[in-house]
């Protein structure tokens, strides 16, 4: 007897609602990590949703095999057909937004590929650590570092501040599954770039035991007219204090919820540091006089307040680009209220324009079309035509 293949109506009918369950469990762990808890406490979570997912999964899937979702009373079948427009609209409509996004106009750039690999042999850029193995799976991107060189146009820019440079430097997460050599790699090319700014926008240390690598790996970068550094999510899991003492001992001024005035060629740049919601929050009425605002926080999440506030330029890390891209779909997991929303580069609210790096490393080693990046940007009047 031929079997009776399922059509594809039925197919559809079955997998897109499994699609949207999943993604409404996605979201919640985006949103939830994005929220401010303790990393500890949001592992907890986590774990958590991902059970919670597991069961209601394994319990819908016997419902729907017992008799079709489309026969389930209320509440439940209300609750399939929204997996159904979550699945077969919400998500595809949000990852096709994400892939047709433009920058926000006055942003141009070159970007260089530095291959690792080649400075250091493979094996001296992988540690001992737990999670090294990950620095070792085919396709890995994580020693194809990305240096982006990009230029800015603010036509209100004071004429002295023409050409002035910022050098990011995010997300480190130092941690033994990487050798030592793939920091100083890293940290070698940024010092090709001459800074009038060098800033580190946070989550330095991913494991104790390497704070310190911390300072000796910092003190050799420049910046003309000073080097500033936040602290991340991570960093308060490790020593917050300690990881402050290497800062101070590279020559980096730490900015938690305050700001600073930098002298720059005649005009003043205030300069802002958070890692809300993980710590304070820049008092706005405390923004000194200034020709040029620059907010580093660690997460972009801050933007919409950040362009209240009549900033520039806003500097983050944190979502890391999402560390693995899938084709079509884009990232999958952003620690962040907004979701996917703000994954990497330029995005801009009322005059602030943002630029979310996809950072150096993570607490998970594995990259895949998501390299490692370290950027410089150049304040310009306008751009050059071409």
């Amino acid at each position: 007897m031929t079997p009776e293949w399922p059509t594809p109506g039925t197919v559809a009918a079955i997998l897109l609602p499994a699609i949207g369950h999943l993604y409404h469990f996605v979201l919640m762990v985006n949103v939830c990590s994005g929220l401010g808890a303790r990393e500890r406490v949001m592992d907890r979570i986590r774990t958590g949703l991902f059970g919670a997912l597991f069961v209601s999964s394994a319990l819908l899937l016997w419902g729907h095999l017992e008799s079709p979702w489309w026969t389930w009373s209320w509440p439940l079948r209300g609750y399939a057909w929204l997996c159904l427009v979550s699945g077969g609209i919400l998500f595809p409509l949000n990852s096709l937004l994400l892939a047709l996004r433009k920058k926000p106009e006055g942003t141009a750039g070159r970007t260089e590929l530095i291959d690792l690999t080649t400075r250091a042999g493979r094996d001296a850029l992988i540690g001992t650590g737990r999670k090294s193995w990950q620095l070792r799976l085919q396709g890995n991107e994580a020693f194809r570092l990305h240096k982006r060189d990009w230029e800015l146009a603010f036509p209100a820019l004071p004429e002295a501040l023409e050409g002035f440079t910022v050098v990011q430097l995010t997300d480190l997460h130092l941690a033994p599954c990487y050798g030592l050599p793939f920091f100083e790699h890293v940290i070698e090319a940024c010092r090709d770039w001459p800074a009038d700014l060098m800033v580190i926008t946070g989550d330095l240390v991913e494991d104790d035991e390497v704070i310190p690598w911390l300072g000796p790996l910092l003190e050799p970068l420049e910046g003309r007219f000073g080097k500033f550094a936040i602290l991340g999510n991570h960093d308060n899991e490790c020593h917050p204090g300690r990881i402050l003492e290497s800062l101070a001992e590279a020559g980096f001024e730490a900015l938690e919820g305050h700001w600073v005035s930098v002298e720059a060629n005649g005009p003043t740049v205030a300069l802002g540091g958070t890692l809300y919601p993980w710590g304070p929050a820049p008092d706005p009425s405390s923004i000194p006089p200034s020709a040029f605002r620059i907010l580093l926080s660690h997460s972009p999440d801050l933007l919409f307040r950040a362009g209240g506030w009549g900033g520039d330029l806003m500097l983050s890390g944190h979502n890391h680009g999402g560390q693995i891209r899938l084709p079509a779909i884009g990232p999958v997991f952003m620690p962040s209220i907004y979701s996917r929303r703000f994954d990497r580069g330029f995005f801009r609210a009322g005059p602030t324009l943002m630029y979310v790096s996809e950072g150096i490393a993570g607490t998970h080693p594995a990259r895949y079309g998501c390299p490692p990046e370290i950027c410089r940007f150049t304040l310009r009047r306008k751009l050059a035509s071409g």
